[in-house]
């Protein structure tokens, strides 16, 4: 996101001041001059400040930071940034005495706050983001001198505040685009906690650093922390959504997703995944299926049905309903390999079986032709999970077709799968 520049204010800076020896008098002299004479002004502050007699003299250093400030406004020197010198000579002078001609100092200080905060936005712009950090820590330095300006307006100084503020984020944003999620987390902490920078963008950051540093605990506790603040925020549910995918805990994730679909019914991801969840509770990786299992695989059956008909193209979704018929044929199968008697029961038992079996992979074939059909013509640019998916969609086809002594299609499915190989 670009930052924008801010607009100066014109403090109406005076040059005054009395010589404390010939080169401070004399460089006073020539930045007075009508017209200033920038030149001699600065060889002769420079002469003085090169004096260890002279150089931490309050006199001489409110004079450079005058004239320094005033070389910011001429061709010659603004390339250079002399405001830089000012800035620094600013903060020697006020270590030095803090009271000294302080109305003129405050409003330099706070001049040179603005130079920076344009410089760092630049940079930020720029993508120069350790620059733009180092930019706007100088803008930070002048807000924590708060109560220098204590007699400012409050108005003024709560327009600050903003500024402050937007410095903070540019850094946390700086170091997060940098991948120094060591420095970017605590930043990012910070502007969090601001509510002047209070975003859901600013979550989604510190969520993805902790990610990024495999800190689980941390990203789900601001996870909660945003999608609370943020309840319609996408970006922070699609974060929670994942965090209960990757943790493996379906009975909170299905609650989650009923509830985020319920609030964006048009969202066929979001079916989808309702979809996979509960076929996931149906069939647990234990093997040890649930009393309500057969609950469990209707409501994946309706989820997928509402997803495919918001998304008919999807050639993933597709698929995946039809291993959901597919696999149960395959367990339906099983449960035939396991009958070894000839009785009359058990060969009854077996065709009731083989009937059911067939039902399935009838019921399985539309949708992996759709998905054959939606991937096949982009095979030459199918790649990573597409791929994968297309190679298995062949295979499933292959046995479908098997079954129903269409030999001709299967074997057609088995060699376009050879052929990928």
């Amino acid at each position: 996101m670009k930052k924008i520049i801010l607009i100066i204010a014109t403090f109406g800076i005076s040059f005054a001041g009395i010589a404390q020896d010939k080169y401070v008098t004399s460089a006073n002299v020539a930045i007075g001059a009508h017209p200033p004479n920038y030149d001699e002004a600065k060889e002769d502050i420079d002469k003085a400040m090169a004096s260890p007699e002279t150089k931490e003299k309050p006199k001489a250093l409110f004079a450079k930071a005058q004239i320094y400030i005033a070389l910011q406004s001429v061709d010659k020197y603004k390339s250079s940034n002399p405001y830089r010198e000012s800035f620094q000579t600013l903060n020697k002078l006020v270590s030095v005495k803090a009271d000294y001609e302080k109305n003129t100092v405050d409003q330099l200080l706070l001049y040179c706050a603005a130079l920076y905060y344009n410089d760092g936005v630049k940079a930020y712009n720029d993508k120069k983001f350790a620059d733009a950090i180092d930019d706007m820590k100088n803008v930070l330095k002048v807000h924590d001198m708060g109560k220098r300006f204590d007699k400012l307006p409050p108005e003024i100084f709560k327009q600050y505040d903003t500024v402050a503020a937007d410095a903070s984020l540019t850094m946390a944003n700086s170091a997060y685009y940098s991948t120094n999620y060591d420095e970017a987390i605590p930043m990012l902490t910070n502007v969090k906690n601001n509510p002047i920078t209070k975003t859901p963008s600013v979550y989604q950051c510190l969520v993805d650093a902790y990610n990024k540093q495999k800190d689980t605990k941390n990203a789900y506790t601001v996870i909660e922390e945003g999608r609370a603040a943020f309840p319609e925020d996408v970006t922070l549910r699609n974060y929670e959504l994942n965090y209960y995918i990757a943790s493996g805990k379906q009975d909170e994730l299905i609650k989650k997703l009923e509830e985020a679909s319920a609030k964006d019914p048009s969202n066929s991801d979001l079916l989808f995944n309702i979809a996979t969840t509960y076929l996931g509770l149906a069939n647990p990786k234990d093997g040890k299926k649930p009393a309500n299992a057969a609950e469990y695989t209707a409501k994946a059956e309706d989820a997928f049905q509402r997803a495919i008909k918001l998304s008919p193209e999807n050639g993933g979704y597709n698929y995946n309903f039809g291993a959901l018929y597919f696999n149960e044929a395959t367990d339906i199968n099983e449960q035939m390999n396991a009958i070894t008697g000839s009785s009359a029961a058990d060969l009854k038992k077996y065709d009731d079986l083989k009937g059911k079996r067939d039902a399935m992979f009838i019921k399985s074939a539309p949708y992996f032709e759709k998905a054959y059909s939606v991937f096949s013509a982009k095979e030459s640019s199918l790649k990573g999970e597409d791929m994968r998916t297309y190679k298995s969609t062949l295979l499933a086809l292959s046995r479908v077709y098997a079954t129903q002594s269409k030999l001709d299609k299967s074997t057609e499915m088995k060699k376009k799968y050879d052929s990928l190989k």
